[in-house]
This record gives structure tokens, C-alpha cells and sequence, in this order.
């Protein structure tokens, strides 16, 4: 019973958290000292947050295990993967290389913040129930604004994937576990630690960005950022983990004679989806890494005064943040190419041509990230590649819901509850496509930029 408490698990990761981030805090302050750094408003140093937030984290990862298997390596013993409960739910609240558990871990955790994001949301619906203030001035409506759509925004990411992708694709593809078992542990303590630090940004004055995190308000702003970029850093590294290894897992352990035309179309929508993942995700770790840095060390990467700029955030920002939209699309197309065989009582139409438009999805998804700055005044000459290129995206995304609806057709179908979501996924992913086509081009998306049609296209999809 003592060795349970005092081992690596979740109790001692919260403690060695909680003692990483004073320590890193003092060690900050040392450093920074009476300087420029602090925000008038909180009396708080960048320097001494920043640092805080980045031993708490390590601090985390210790306490839950994570440092044994390097230190037992440097120090020449064999290597060997823990050895958890098998049983009970102790299991749960630990670094564990069963895939089961952490497809487990991840549906809870992320259901849980989820939780969370859609209280906001319900408060920022209650705010704007009349055009008078409600319940909140208006510094702090956008906190809860920028706190709702940030979360929503990086644990969608995760939602189909962590749960369902580390669960079933091991056992759709016959393996008995996954290629970097220590790697998917990693990846959802990360994307937990993330989502604590993004809510402690409410001690810390909050931050007034929204999700976007554009510079260079979040330049200027309070040390609230602070929590907005350890949340968004710490999911990209996470989504980076768990892409590599669910990519890794699929090519090298497919049981004998599954080619690649026999692969399940879920997995094929986990893995252009864990590609993508891979290349995307650093791009935003590294825009928020020098975010950071422009904030302690006094860089100018994105602040014009020193030769930066602010154009450089909105691209490294939006390089991820497009391909993310589709990293929310494919497995969810995975999902609903996988049940409707099942439903409909025939087989999938057009494997082909689904599996075609997955890819094409992944591949033309990193050629359309400019869309978002139509109205930026960057680049106006490039506008036309940009329509085309985003224009062009809804040929492969045309593709599933041609599988999907051919599928449908002639089929005996039963209108199960798996069925009823497959058929309002289709709804709502058309509709928020058509509207999407909109944003693709100049004149109406300069028209109904920053809109509620803006809003509700996004949201759809």
C-alpha cells in the first residue's frame, strides 16, 4: 500500500508538478529580476511563468514514470516495459503500455475537458442572450471565449484518434499492441498536462487572443498567455507522438497478407490522419516556441519594432491550423465508412475512391493554410493559387461522401443508433462544406469575414 502512494503514479506526478512550478517560479524570478517583464496587472514575471510551467510539466512526467526507462538505459540495464495492474482501476491513473487502457484514459479525459469547454460555451450563449451585459464584463466574456474555443479546438484533435484509433487499429490490423507503447502513454499525459495548464490561465488574468492567438496581442498581453501556449505546445507535441506512433504501427505491424487494399477503411482515415498529424504539429510547437521566446529573451520574431513579424505567426499558425480541420474530418470519415457496410448490409462502395480522397484530402490540405489571411493584406498576388488550391479540396472530400452515399443506396437499411449518427454526420458535413465554399473565395469571404456565417461554417464542420 505505502510502495502505491509513494510510486510513479498520478498523486506523485500532481505533487512533483506542483513543486516543479514553485521552483521554476523562484528560479525565474531570480533570473528576470526587476525588469521589464512584469505585467503591471498581475505582478507577475514572463520569465518566472514560463519556467514555472515548463518544470511543472517535466515534474509531471517524472512523477508518472516517464524518466525510469531513460535513466535505467544510461545507467545499462535492460529494457523492459512497466508492469502495471491488470486490474482494477488503479490502472487508470498511471503511465501504462496497454493500448486498451490508454484508448481508455484518452475517451475519459478528453470527455471530461470536454465537459468543460461546453459549460463555456453554454455561459458565452447566456452572455449574449441580450445585448446588455449579463454575466460577465467584457474582458472577461472574451477569456471565456478564447478558453472555449482553444479547448474545443485542440482536443478535437484528439477525440476520434486517442480514443479510437489507439483501441481498435491494433486489433483491425492483428497486432497485439502498438509499435511505441511508451510513446502512446506519453501522448495523452501530455495532452492532460496541456489542458490543466490552459485552465490555470484564469489566476494568471486570463488571456484576450481568442483561440488564434494572434500576434501581437499576445505580445502585449497579460501572463495569461502563458497557459494558452503550454496548452497548444504540449497538444502538438502529443498529437506528434501519437501520429508517429499510430503511423509506425500500421506500416510495420500488419498482420501477414493484409496488403494495403485490404487494410480497413477506418485505418486508412487513422493513418493519412496521423501523417498529417506528424508533419503539422511541429510547425505550431515551434510558432509558439518563438512566441515564448520574443517574451523572455527579448527576440523580435514576430514584433516589427525589431525586425519581425506579425505576418510570420498568422502562417506558422495557420500551416497547422488548416490541416487541423482535416485532422477532425478523416477519422470521423473513418468512423462513418466503417459502420455503414454494417447498416446498410452490403459492402463499402467505392473503397477506392474513398481511400483516393482520404489521401488527396491529406496531401492537398497543406496547400490551402492562406485562405485564412485573405483579409490580412499579406501576398495579395498569391489569392488566386490559394481559391484554386482550396477550391480543389472539395473534389477528395467529394469522394467520401460519394463512398458514403453510394453505399447508402439500395442498401437494407437499419436505422439503429449508429446509423442515425452516420446519417447526421453526412448532413452536417455537407452543409458545413457547401458553406465552406464561400470562404474559398475572395470576394465572400472578405464579405463575411469575422461573421456568425463564419461561426456556424466552422462549427458544422
Amino acid at each position: 500500500m505505502i510502495r502505491r502512494l509513494v510510486g510513479f503514479n498520478l498523486l506523485t506526478g500532481v505533487v512533483l508538478a506542483v513543486a516543479g512550478y514553485l521552483l521554476g517560479h523562484w528560479l525565474g524570478e531570480r533570473i528576470s529580476g526587476p525588469s521589464l517583464d512584469y505585467v503591471a496587472s498581475t505582478g507577475e514575471s514572463d520569465v518566472a511563468v514560463a519556467l514555472g510551467f515548463l518544470l511543472a510539466v517535466v515534474g509531471f512526467l517524472v512523477g508518472l514514470g516517464f524518466a525510469n526507462y531513460p535513466v535505467a538505459r544510461m545507467l545499462g540495464r535492460p529494457p523492459s516495459l512497466p508492469r502495471p495492474p491488470t486490474e482494477g482501476i488503479g490502472r487508470y491513473f498511471g503511465f501504462t503500455p496497454e493500448h486498451k487502457v490508454v484508448a481508455v484514459q484518452y475517451f475519459v479525459g478528453v470527455g471530461f475537458f470536454f465537459a468543460i469547454a461546453g459549460l463555456n460555451a453554454m455561459l458565452i450563449r447566456a452572455e449574449l442572450l441580450t445585448a446588455e451585459e449579463n454575466i460577465f464584463k467584457p474582458d472577461t466574456y472574451l477569456q471565456v471565449v478564447g478558453l472555449h474555443g482553444t479547448m474545443m479546438m485542440g482536443l478535437m484533435t484528439s477525440a476520434v484518434l486517442g480514443p479510437f484509433g489507439n483501441y481498435f487499429v491494433p486489433l483491425l490490423i492483428g497486432a497485439r499492441r502498438s509499435a511505441f507503447p511508451r510513446l502512446e502513454s506519453l501522448s495523452f499525459w501530455l495532452l492532460i498536462a496541456g489542458d490543466v495548464a490552459l485552465l490555470s490561465t484564469i489566476p494568471l488574468g486570463g488571456f484576450q487572443t481568442g483561440w488564434t492567438g494572434y500576434a501581437p496581442l499576445s505580445e502585449q498581453g497579460v501572463v495569461g498567455i502563458y497557459a494558452y501556449t503550454f496548452f497548444f505546445g504540449l497538444i502538438g507535441l502529443s498529437m506528434t507522438l501519437l501520429g508517429l506512433n499510430l503511423v509506425a504501427t500500421v506500416v510495420t505491424m500488419r498482420a501477414p497478407g493484409m496488403s494495403w487494399g485490404r487494410v480497413p477503411i477506418f485505418v486508412w482515415g487513422v493513418i493519412t490522419t496521423a501523417a498529417m498529424m506528424v508533419l503539422a504539429a511541429p510547425v505550431l510547437v515551434a510558432g509558439l516556441l518563438l512566441l515564448v521566446l520574443d517574451r523572455t529573451a527579448q527576440t523580435s520574431f514576430y514584433l516589427t519594432t525589431g525586425g519581425g513579424s506579425a505576418y510570420l505567426f498568422e502562417n506558422l499558425f495557420w500551416f497547422f491550423g488548416h490541416p487541423e480541420v482535416y485532422l477532425l474530418l478523416l477519422p470521423g470519415a473513418g468512423v462513418l465508412l466503417q459502420l455503414l457496410p454494417v447498416f446498410t448490409r452490403k459492402p463499402l462502395w467505392g473503397y477506392r475512391i474513398a481511400v483516393a480522397g482520404m489521401i488527396g484530402v491529406a496531401l492537398i490540405s497543406f496547400t490551402v493554410w492562406q485562405h485564412h489571411l485573405f483579409v490580412s493584406g499579406l501576398a495579395a498576388d498569391v489569392r488566386p493559387f490559394y481559391m484554386l488550391s482550396t477550391e480543389l479540396i472539395s473534389l477528395p472530400t467529394g469522394f467520401i461522401i460519394l463512398s458514403a452515399l453510394g453505399t447508402l443506396w439500395q442498401g437494407r437499411i437499419r436505422f439503429e443508433v449508429p446509423m442515425l449518427f452516420c446519417l447526421a454526420w453526412i448532413f452536417n458535413f455537407v452543409f458545413g462544406g457547401i458553406t465552406g465554399l464561400y470562404q474559398s473565395d475572395v470576394p465572400s469571404d472578405v464579405t463575411t469575414h469575422g461573421s456568425f456565417f463564419v461561426l456556424a461554417h466552422f462549427h458544422y464542420t
